[in-house]
């Protein structure tokens, strides 16, 4: 519903400018413009190949192309050594119609992850958990800005709680089909943002360990299914095909580039203590953040306003510092409950959610919001386990009859 009202951000313009490989790929089959060249026709549209993820862009192609764009529509780059103005007047910024067009992927993916959500909160824990986590998960005012822009949010989160979903069906009931709903699902998240490797990662390793424990034999699904994994990722980045360790290297090395530029630029933490500070407040406290250049707090301050006066802003269930301490406790008591449960899906469920906290809190050099949008969905689980929890004990409590 506030997909069209969320402000903007200027790597939206970036995405619609990289969806032109959707044209390349699949609507002129020309698969050279986008295979790996050391000498590229176009350095910038090599360097974002390789930098980002694939999904987004192809389905924010697929999206204007049926909204009857055409690739001569799309805009460039958005220069971020330029200004607003730039920017606006010189064709690197989207028009409305292309630009809403490009953000309806993200956003119907992101409402796909809430019903994941319920369903990962149904299996792990019952009703009451099911509902408290995806309610989490439909408020959560981060995931819902960041998922409703045309960016790579929607298909990340979507895909990874789909993949546990899979993962947990694997681990319960092993055979091809599972197999294959993993392999389908943890190939298109980590195509949709390479650092959903660290979930996906997690997820294989458990099962593998599940299926190891039960009996060797059953090795073989989530193998089948990580090779599987493999294949879905490099059928659709052609800039892999011809040296994938090679491009593996490449993109690290690319991703510690862009990471060195930002924090040289915006300061990064002072230290580990900073950084477990600054972990805390993003991953409880999870107020809105609209941009990371603070020149643009004049740029979109009246989107901000109108978006803000929306009733689709969401809610922060921590929203401040009491509050945010409040849904680290119950996050706290939901992991303790579910690690003294001796049952194998529940304990894939925890070591994800462990994982993606662990990658988080250790790899974010800088205070972004962005950036700590793996964990959420693991916080609204385990919240929700230690909320559901604390009420049955309550329940229960004031159902005993007074005795004496």
């Amino acid at each position: 519903a506030g997909t069209p009202a969320a402000p903007f951000h200027g790597d939206e313009s970036t995405q619609i400018f990289m969806s032109r490989d959707y044209a390349y790929f699949f609507l002129e089959g020309d698969l050279e413009r986008i295979r790996y060249d050391a000498a590229p026709a176009s350095p910038t549209e090599q360097h974002l190949r390789l930098l980002n993820g694939v999904v987004n862009k192809y389905l924010i192609g697929l999206a204007w192309h049926a909204a009857g764009f055409h690739v001569d529509d799309l805009n460039e780059q958005w220069d971020w050594g330029a200004d607003w103005d730039y920017n606006q007047q010189n064709g690197h910024a989207p028009a409305p119609a292309l630009l809403l067009a490009a953000r309806w992927p993200s956003a119907l993916l992101l409402a796909l992850g809430a019903a994941a959500m319920f369903a990962l909160g149904y299996i792990v824990d019952g009703a009451p958990t099911a509902y408290l986590s995806s309610l989490y998960y439909a408020l959560n005012p981060a995931l819902l800005l960041n998922g409703r822009r045309a960016m790579m949010e929607g298909s990340f989160l979507a895909f990874s709680l789909l993949a546990l979903l899979a993962g947990v069906w694997l681990a319960r009931r092993p055979g091809w089909k599972p197999a294959l709903a993993l392999g389908l699902a943890g190939g298109l998240a980590v195509a949709s943002k390479h650092t959903a490797l660290f979930g996906a990662a997690a997820i294989f390793a458990g099962c593998l360990a599940i299926r190891l424990r039960a009996s060797r034999r059953s090795l073989l699904w989530p193998a089948l299914a990580a090779l599987l994994a493999l294949l879905v990722f490099l059928a659709l980045n052609p800039a892999w095909w011809d040296d994938p360790l090679g491009r593996a290297a490449e993109v690290l090395r690319l991703r510690q580039e862009l990471l060195a530029i930002q924090t040289s630029v915006f300061g990064s933490y002072a230290g580990p203590a900073d950084q477990l500070a600054g972990f805390l407040r993003q991953a409880f406290i999870a107020q809105p953040q609209y941009y990371e250049v603070p020149a643009w707090a004049e740029y979109i301050a009246g989107q901000i306003a109108g978006y803000e006066a929306a009733p689709w802003r969401g809610v922060s269930l921590g929203g401040s510092a009491a509050g945010g301490a409040l849904l680290a406790a119950l996050s706290l008591w939901g992991g303790w409950r579910l690690l003294r449960r001796q049952d194998a899906v529940v304990r894939l469920a925890l070591f994800w959610s462990a994982a993606l906290a662990l990658s988080t809190l250790v790899l974010t050099p800088l205070e972004w919001e962005r950036y700590y949008l793996p964990v959420y969905p693991a916080i609204g689980l385990l919240a929700a386990v230690g909320a559901a929890d604390l009420t049955r004990r309550i329940h229960t409590r004031f159902r005993q009859p007074i005795s004496g």
